[in-house]
């Protein structure tokens, strides 16, 4: 088939792609690639705000007072997230040790197959 054509499943016709022939696709891990080098960008961007604002001395008390309210609830916003993090890492654990158990079991079931049509086979000859 043509670069830049695709058939749809089912279709009986080819159809042209909306992609560039000569544009590579991307792949699931330089897409991640991608969007961790924006994460990171981001925090990094952060951390430089943050340590500048951090930086700026109190003019007033008024001020000093206001900077370290703000400081306490960013802690919190900090420790919750930390918190959200955990939370969402234990589901992700779980949910990976779920999936590791169905493919041995998907995988245990499709040997056994094989085997019983190997056994069925032989027996037919």
């Amino acid at each position: 088939m043509a670069p830049g054509i695709s058939v749809r499943p089912g279709a009986t016709e080819p159809r042209e792609s909306k992609t560039r022939s000569d544009v590579p696709a991307t792949t699931p891990s330089s897409l991640l690639e991608l969007q961790i080098d924006v994460w990171k960008t981001r925090a990094q961007a952060k951390q430089k705000w943050l340590e500048r604002t951090l930086a700026e001395p109190a003019t007033t008390p008024r001020d000093a007072k206001r900077q370290n309210a703000w400081i306490q609830e960013a802690l919190q916003a900090v420790k919750r997230g930390q918190d959200e993090i955990k939370y969402q890492s234990a589901l992700l654990d779980v949910y990976a040790a779920h999936l590791s158990a169905l493919e041995m079991s998907l995988m245990a079931g499709a040997e056994h197959r094989a085997r019983a049509e190997t056994a069925a086979s032989k027996r037919q000859e």
